[in-house]
């Protein structure tokens, strides 16, 4: 959220300082942080955080599919990290949710 060109560039390159792909990255920042937020307030308070698991999941698993969709937009160094960074986050969500 505070830095979406930041983020932006190690996923799509320069491109990401734009208005436009900026704004993106700081919605797709915003979602992972009240994601986190959501999970932790819930594994604190004693409540199942399964839910809140189960929606970073999904959503991990839907950036790897448009960056797979996207593949030949996305500048070629840029590819395998994001598809790493999607699918990886999607399967340490996965392991937290077996063990729930």
């Amino acid at each position: 959220m505070a830095a979406p060109a930041t983020v932006g560039n190690v996923l799509i390159g320069p491109k990401a300082r734009k208005k436009t792909p900026r704004m993106l990255f700081r919605f797709y920042g915003t979602r992972d942080v009240v994601l986190g937020l959501g999970t932790l307030r819930a594994a604190l308070a004693g409540g199942d955080p399964r839910g809140w698991l189960a929606g970073g999941i999904t959503s991990d698993v839907l950036d790897a599919g448009v960056i797979l969709a996207e593949w030949d937009r996305i500048p070629e160094d840029k590819r395998v990290p994001g598809l790493v960074a999607a699918l990886g986050t999607a399967a340490v969500g996965a392991a937290l949710l077996a063990r729930r």
